[in-house]
């Protein structure tokens, strides 16, 4: 009984303290831009740094809070400015690519392997940033 009581504890501090890091250029050791907790987006390395944005799945929203300014919506396709699902498009997610405005033809703006974002189309350009785990393309698209 014991073991299952300590096995609990520690696996649920290793949930709730799970944070997920973008990193600049290519490298799992570079220098960390943003952290991710699963709610908001922080400057730097640090689950007390400043909260750049909050996303709750749907709506990014300035800032820490659930009632904040909302600055974008997400449907799993676009990414449209402001809060309303009929609002301008900013971004196109297909799976792989970034593009830019409304279309899955436009102009490629970044590549996402899961791991590395790249800019423009394909897998042997530039990596811009690193993504450590598990961050949603929302969040990666907006701090574009």
């Amino acid at each position: 009984m014991k073991l299952v009581f300590t096995l609990t504890f520690l696996l649920s501090v290793l949930i709730i303290d799970a944070q997920a890091y973008i990193r600049e250029g290519k490298g799992d050791y570079n220098r960390v831009v943003y952290t991710w907790d699963g709610k908001y987006l922080r400057q730097g390395k640090g689950s007390y740094n400043t909260v750049l944005f909050t996303f709750d799945g749907k709506y990014l929203r300035q800032g820490k809070g659930d009632y904040n300014t909302v600055l974008a919506t997400w449907d799993n396709k676009y990414l449209r400015q402001g809060k309303g699902d009929y609002n301008t498009v900013l971004y196109t997610w297909d799976g792989e690519y970034i593009r830019l405005g409304k279309g899955d033809y436009n102009t490629v703006l970044y590549t996402w392997d899961g791991k590395y974002i790249r800019q423009g189309k394909g897998k042997y350009n530039p990596v811009l940033y690193t993504a450590t785990d598990v961050i949603p393309i929302a969040v990666l698209i907006f701090i574009q």
